[in-house]
């Protein structure tokens, strides 16, 4: 058993691994989820590669390859796959589909941990996900129907979903304070998934995704105690989490179509 694996409360990296693909599941409802052994698949129906992922990372490698891939290529939305463990070795299905290597991502995880309250944070309600998909839409240059699909109004009815943020303090006029930085929540089994994490643009470097994940993992704690959260981060965001008290727990390759990825 890894370390990761102890720190997440599961017997194995595989058991990681399918937990965390659950989490996509609230996301998928406009789209497609399925899994198996050894390969997961969620299409939220957005016009983003990263909003329509695919994980093989065990048993016949090769035939879960061709499976994500023709499940993808027929659902017709921009994709990628991912390959983990022994899905490493299924690289060569998706290069003969003339799919490229587009880097890595990093599985991280954080415990949750008792802290005192930041009296930025907050839990958003429906009203808040226009300001949520607003901040997104700007932050990761996505169209607005792709930041609908993590800050959904639904989404703040979804049992086991929640979009956290901080906010600032309200000005010396009594304005209404502006929401800095948010994410989004999933309970997933025996973790917790963080999607979209994003800070305010022209507001990075200041501080609030910091404030948010450590937040974030206070306010877990509280509801599920010490439960790991787990996310996916690309390795030049990665020390960000780590200066929040996170690990890596592994690396994940990322394939795609090359025009997916330069429309993205």
């Amino acid at each position: 058993m890894d370390a990761a694996s102890i720190a997440t409360g599961l017997a194995s990296s595989p058991q990681l691994r399918r937990a965390y693909g659950a989490g996509m599941r609230p996301l998928t409802s406009g789209g497609h989820w399925s899994e198996g052994d050894g390969w997961w698949i969620g299409i939220t129906a957005a016009p983003d590669p990263d909003y329509n992922l695919a994980l093989v990372h065990g048993g016949d490698v090769t035939a879960h390859a061709h499976h994500v891939y023709e499940t993808l290529t027929e659902a017709g939305h921009p994709s990628i796959v991912l390959l983990a463990g022994d899905g490493l070795g299924a690289a060569q299905v998706l290069a003969d589909h003339g799919w490229v290597c587009a880097g890595s991502l990093d599985l991280t995880y954080l415990v949750a941990h008792d802290a005192p309250i930041d009296p930025g944070f907050r839990v958003l309600d429906e009203d808040g996900m226009v300001h949520a998909r607003e901040l997104a839409a700007a932050t990761f240059g996505i169209a607005p129907g792709t930041a609908a699909v993590a800050y959904a109004d639904v989404v703040a009815r979804t049992p086991g979903v929640e979009v956290i943020g901080i906010f600032d303090d309200a000005d010396a006029d009594g304005g209404t304070a502006t929401l800095q930085s948010c994410t989004l929540l999933v309970d997933s089994g025996p973790i917790r998934t963080v999607w979209s994490l994003g800070t305010r643009t022209g507001r990075q470097r200041r501080g609030y995704a910091n404030r948010l994940i450590r937040a974030g993992a206070a306010h877990t704690h509280t509801q599920r105690g010490p439960v790991a959260m787990c996310g996916l981060t690309r390795p030049r965001v990665t020390p960000l989490y780590l200066a929040a008290g996170a690990r890596v727990a592994e690396t994940w390759q990322m394939w795609s179509r090359p025009r997916w990825l330069l429309g993205s």
